[in-house]
């Protein structure tokens, strides 16, 4: 099943005003320390999926993304952000579980980028 064009509106309405409580500045400044991360590399790579134009997956791979992205990016958490040391354990667990759920259709879409 694939979601309509008025599902992802409402997908994306919903995560812009979520990503209201986002600081730019701390972001890019984390994402500049990260950068060289495997688990960094994952989480750009599930994002590029679900919002490559081009590029087509279905409701519940996108779910499964969405759900995962959500969950690193908001710090609303089993184990809040801010203990340090501790804090991203829960993240990367979430990230590294969508991606091995996920392990053919993102071997299928680094081939579709050209990245394999």
């Amino acid at each position: 099943m694939k979601f309509t064009e008025t599902q992802k509106e409402k997908a994306l309405k919903l995560s812009e005003k979520l990503s209201s409580d986002f600081d730019e500045k701390e972001t890019g400044e984390f994402a500049k320390k990260h950068t060289n991360a495997s688990w960094y590399h994952n989480f750009k790579l599930l994002f590029d999926m679900i919002t490559d134009k081009e590029y087509s997956v279905d409701k519940k791979t996108y779910l499964m993304i969405a759900g995962a992205l959500a969950y690193v990016v908001f710090p609303i958490d089993i184990i809040p952000d801010f203990i340090l040391g501790v804090g991203f354990l829960d993240d990367a667990f979430v990230l590294g579980f969508v991606v091995k759920q996920l392990t053919e259709e993102i071997a299928r879409y680094k081939k579709f980028k050209g990245l394999v």
